[in-house]
């Protein structure tokens, strides 16, 4: 079985599991999920006016002990991984085989500094840049649970083509665009709904979609942006 079908059975099986457990088990799951978001939400405001975030992490606990308790959470996570490792493995199937001549050491070295990324990898919690101006970096991140905001508004992408790469298993992206930039859109997903610009589809299954705006070949300021979902939203919209 192919891991797109293994994938798709899956998350089916996860669907009717989690089914089954409200009938037989009651609504205590999603009590708890829906408490949990709850403290999330509180944690999150009292992090804006710069308190302590107590009460966002107590959120994220409860909304963990919840999903541990539910067996179609562990089908979802394995779908999640199946898909990550398939993704991983067609990377490196559609690499090209380098292969590079020895010359003496001290002359082939080369010297590298290390770039401050804009993002780092995180397992939960919701990742946003955009609130105040910052020094554009070609990005490439991966997280578990949790939204994306990224606003290019407040960056100045360099003359030639940005690269931007969104991973995650569960939780939305988006991505607001100036009117002066071309974008190339590659995104996949396994299920969700993708909004870009005009473009809009509900409900996709397993898809991948690549669009790409008329002038982006000629543009010198234009950005390339590569996401991979499990389930979740991408929007990537002009403001």
């Amino acid at each position: 079985m192919k891991p797109n079908d293994m994938i798709r059975w899956l998350l089916i099986t996860a669907a009717v599991v989690f089914v089954a457990e409200l009938l037989i088990s009651g609504t205590g799951v999603l009590i708890g999920i829906g408490i949990g978001i709850f403290f999330i939400y509180l944690g999150k405001r009292r992090l804006s006016n710069g308190k302590r975030p107590v009460m966002f992490w107590i959120g994220i606990v409860i909304v963990a002990f919840s999903l541990l308790q539910s067996f179609a959470f562990y089908l979802v996570l394995t779908a999640g991984i199946i898909y990550y490792f398939s993704k991983i493995h067609d990377s490196a199937a559609n690499k090209p085989q380098t292969y590079q001549p020895s010359f003496d050491q001290a002359a082939s070295e080369e010297q590298v500094f290390e770039q401050k990324s804009l993002f780092q990898n995180s397992w939960f919690g919701a990742q946003s840049a955009g609130s105040g101006v910052y020094e554009w970096q070609d990005t490439n991140i991966q997280s578990f649970i949790g939204d994306t905001i990224i606003d290019l508004n407040y960056t100045v992408l360099p003359k030639e083509e940005a690269v931007l790469m969104v991973r995650k298993v569960l939780g939305n992206v988006r991505i607001i665009v100036p009117y002066d930039i071309e974008v190339d859109v590659h995104h996949s997903v396994v299920y969700g709904s993708v909004t870009i610009f005009d473009h809009r589809e509900q409900n996709c299954w397993s898809k991948v979609i690549h669009l790409r705006t008329k002038g982006y070949q000629q543009s010198s300021q234009r950005i390339k942006i590569v996401t991979s979902v499990v389930a979740g939203k991408l929007e990537v919209v002009r403001v």
